[in-house]
Order: C-alpha cells, then structure tokens, then sequence
C-alpha cells in the first residue's frame, strides 16, 4: 500500500491593513531568502500580476530590504502574463519592472519573463522551454523555492480561471489558457507546478475577496481555483487583511 501524502496545513496570517500584510510578507520573503541562501546559490521565486502585489513591491525597495536582500542572487520569473507586450499597462512583467524589479540591483540576466506579445501557444512552449533550460532538473516539476500567487474575487489564482482546460492539465508546465468568460487568452504556470515549490504565498487583500476566500477554507474546487492550491511537500501561506477576514 503506497504512503499516504499528508499534506501540510497552510498558515493564515491576518494583519489589520494591506500595508501591514504587505511589511509582514516582505519581512517573511527577507528571512526565507536568507534562509534557502545558506544551504544553495541561487533563490527561484516566482511572481505574481494584478493590483494587490503593488504594495508588497514597493515595500521590498524601501530599507531595511533594499540592502538586506541579495538581489544579486535572485532568479525571477512570473506565474502567469496577459497576452500584452510588455510596456502594456496590464502586463504583470511591467508592473513589477515598474515597482520591484526597476528599484532595486537585480540583474536584467536574472529576470525571466513571459513573452506575452508573441501568439499564445508559442509563448507558453518558449516559457516552458526555458523552465526546463533554467531548473536542469531530471523531476517531474520543477521546484520554485517560492511561488507568489494573488486571487480574484472569482476565485482565480495566476490565470487558472473557473471552469478553463488549465486547471486539468497534469503534464505540461506552462499552457495558454482560453478564458471564455473575458474573450481572452493568458499564458500561466499550472497546477502541478505551483504545488511542487517549497513556498507558495497568497497575497489577498480587500473586502472584494471575502466570498472567493471562504470558497477556498470550505474545500478543494473547481469553481474556485484558488482552493486546488496545496503543496505536496512544501508550505501553503496566506497573508491577508482584516478586511478579507471579518
């Protein structure tokens, strides 16, 4: 009879405002990447898109991170991008260029995006491609020390979609997802992936998400995206707000 995987329980973090889950995250990523740099070179994160990161951003260019970082030692990529170059203001590249990646000393050789202007099929096979070329592992998935989601209000994490053919993808690492519901296409990491890195943070702040949370504590779903995030060995953190929390 194989092992059962017991699966770790995640931790919530509540803080009052979205700036103090935005201190709290940005003080926690300090001392992870303080952490997984003691015992190897390099630390593999994975960044979010949306609005609700901008803080957590902001908040890691200012001391004491700015220098208590070794940003030098950071290999950076993305969970998902919209099918938009990357000067668009809707790309989640160019947002965290414009409040991350431009204000602190981080090589452009470390920073990996996804090509959200070249057709959808292409992009998700080139990013996949470069995973592989990047991780030179012989595992199945590859293993991001830490990947940094957000959730809509509708449930969806990176651009795993309600009721999309990405949420059942159980081979490739990257796919282009349709998502019918908004006329559009998006390129995102999938599931397996994601719940195969040591670390995977939501930021979630804002009376907006109050229903989409309580769907994920009430038990895994496809209706709810977010809820189909677990790790298999690693640690599944929540930081959110009060407001999201009542």
């Amino acid at each position: 009879m194989a092992d059962e995987i017991v699966l770790m329980p995640p931790k919530i973090l509540v803080s009052e405002t979205p700036e103090a889950a935005a201190e709290k995250a940005a003080a926690d990523f300090a001392v992870l990447v303080e952490q997984t740099l003691a015992r190897q070179e390099r630390f593999f994160v994975a960044l979010p898109g949306g609005v609700t990161p901008k803080l957590f951003f902001t908040r890691l260019t200012q001391e004491p991170y700015l220098a208590q970082v070794p940003w030098n030692k950071l290999w950076v990529f993305w969970g998902d991008e919209r099918c938009v170059p990357p000067d668009h203001p809707e790309s989640n590249f160019g947002v965290a260029r414009d409040y991350l990646l431009g204000e602190v000393p981080i090589p452009n050789s470390h920073v990996f995006r996804i090509r959200g202007e070249d057709p959808p099929p292409e992009s998700a096979r080139a990013y996949s491609k470069l995973l592989h070329e990047e991780f030179k592992t012989k595992a199945e998935w590859p293993a991001f020390d830490l990947i940094i989601l957000g959730m809509g209000p509708d449930g969806h994490t990176a651009s795993l979609m309600p009721g999309t053919a990405a949420l059942q993808e159980e081979r490739r690492w990257v796919v282009e997802n349709v998502v019918r519901s908004l006329q559009t296409v998006r390129i995102t990491m999938t599931l397996p992936v994601i719940n195969h890195a040591r670390q995977v943070w939501f930021l979630v702040t804002g009376a907006k998400k109050v229903a989409a949370y309580a769907k994920v504590q009430a038990g895994p779903s496809l209706e709810c995206p977010a809820s189909l995030v677990q790790p298999v060995s690693g640690q599944l953190v929540w930081y959110v707000d009060r407001s999201v929390v009542p």
